[in-house]
């Protein structure tokens, strides 16, 4: 499993770092093709389940907030 991150906050200003899961099989061209479309699975560091809404944007699972990513 590959584990890739950046960072977003809140409308609060409350910064989070934000995990882009990744199955091993995406960049193996042995894999399956169903395998190697699988989309990435976003949670914070806490384990909350994310659902990208944009580009930018994402939405808590659990508790329906919405976090914007940051750039530096």
């Amino acid at each position: 499993m590959n584990t890739d991150y950046f960072f977003a906050q809140d409308q609060a200003g409350t910064r989070c770092k934000v995990n882009v899961m990744r199955s091993a099989g995406d960049n193996d061209h042995r894999a399956p093709a169903a395998q190697q479309q699988r989309a990435p699975v976003y949670q914070l560091e806490d384990g909350s389940a994310l659902q990208r809404v944009d580009s930018d944007t994402f939405r808590v699972i659990g508790t329906g907030a919405y976090i914007t990513v940051v750039r530096d």
